[in-house]
């Protein structure tokens, strides 16, 4: 038996997968409490169901935490289950986290500032950022970087999301972060030529501003093939 077996058996069971274990363990807990013990990452044996995406396990251990703040379960990054499931782009978990009694929070945000859209919206799980916005996840937090999940979605070159983020949440486009680059900036450092061109044409972005540097968004394009397809394709 390994050394975190010892201390969290139940935390390890959740991690394992072993449904029949995990059922074993919270009958012989000893309140109802217990079942939101914390290991040394100040993390529930939820946070890892959902982090390895134990589906039943999840299910079932919710049955247990009706009357428990899922907000209040913060791991040492202030991550909660839900900033978990957005992360890991399962949306039948954050669906079961969110149907509840009471709700969690969508847009609480980790030590870093994080949103669980900002989460989704960087690993590109367009259904779980689709229900978040749904249930009024604010397109207009911005992390400690000063950046919105536009600002990410531009960075990863994601058009079906910035149309999401931008169409669907009104997300506003102009917003500079910490270094005074807004969305378009990311998408053109990145070499994103056509989400620039859709956040310009579409969307008004702003090819003016300059940034802390006294930088226009098109000179912090990624190269001068990037650039010229940019300028040539204006509207």
């Amino acid at each position: 038996m390994s050394t975190l077996e010892k201390l969290y058996p139940l935390h390890q069971a959740c991690m394992d997968g072993n449904l029949a274990k995990v059922q074993e363990l919270v009958e012989e807990l000893a309140t109802p409490d217990d079942i939101v013990a914390l290991d040394s990452d100040n993390r529930t044996p939820l946070h890892w169901a959902v982090s390895f995406q134990r589906e039943e396990i999840v299910t079932y251990l919710l049955s247990f935490m009706k009357e428990i703040d899922l907000d209040k379960l913060k791991d040492d990054s202030e991550w909660t289950p839900v900033h978990i499931a957005a992360s890991v782009g399962n949306l039948f978990i954050l669906t079961q986290l969110y149907d509840r009694e009471i709700k969690p929070d969508l847009n609480l945000q980790t030590k870093q500032g994080t949103t669980a859209l900002h989460l989704s919206v960087a690993k590109k799980h367009l259904s779980v950022c689709k229900f978040l916005i749904d249930n009024g996840a604010s397109v207009r937090l911005k992390d400690q970087k000063g950046q919105l999940p536009l600002h990410r979605a531009a960075s990863i070159g994601s058009m079906t999301l910035v149309e999401l983020l931008c169409t669907q949440g009104k997300s506003p486009v102009n917003v500079r972060d910490k270094q005074g680059w807004t969305p378009l900036f990311h998408a053109l450092a990145e070499g994103h030529g056509d989400i620039a061109l859709l956040l310009v044409n579409k969307y008004d972005a702003d090819v003016q501003l300059e940034d802390n540097a006294g930088k226009k968004p098109a000179d912090v394009a990624l190269n001068e093939q990037v650039k010229k397809f940019f300028l040539q394709n204006l509207a």
